[in-house]
């Protein structure tokens, strides 16, 4: 029968812990490879979100967003950890124009968006609708 001291089961444990949370952040990464498109609402606003992983895939992940009813797209950038999200926003490509904050559950993305200034905040609700065969 094998005995391990407590030491040794403390760092097989870590070990564990640190693979499974590895696991997590790449499972969360994995989900956007090809690209994704998410739609539901940003406040009372219809909007589709389209995310894909960054070329370096360490990176994060990237993407845009319209609001329906309106042609500009809003660019995104961020990470993906686990089941959090965090993205910034920009309307001209250069300034932060705001920030998501959320948490993937299934094919739901749902948190909150704030403006960049802090002054305005929306909750959002989005699903995948599709991921394409890229």
């Amino acid at each position: 029968m094998l005995r391990f001291s407590a030491a040794a089961m403390l760092a097989l444990s870590l070990v564990a812990g640190v693979q499974a949370a590895d696991t997590a952040e790449t499972a969360g990464k994995m989900l956007f490879v090809k690209p994704v498109a998410l739609r539901g609402t940003l406040g009372s606003e219809q909007i589709q979100m389209n995310l894909r992983t960054k070329e370096e895939f360490e990176d994060g992940i990237e993407g845009d967003y319209f609001v329906f009813g309106s042609s500009q797209k809003v660019l995104l950038a961020g990470e993906i950890e686990g089941e959090d999200l965090f993205l910034e926003e920009s309307v001209n490509g250069t300034d932060v124009s705001g920030q998501w904050e959320g948490k993937m559950t299934g094919d739901v993305l749902r948190g909150e968006w704030q403006s960049a200034d802090g002054k305005v905040s929306k909750p959002f609700q989005v699903r995948i609708v599709k991921q394409s065969k890229q």
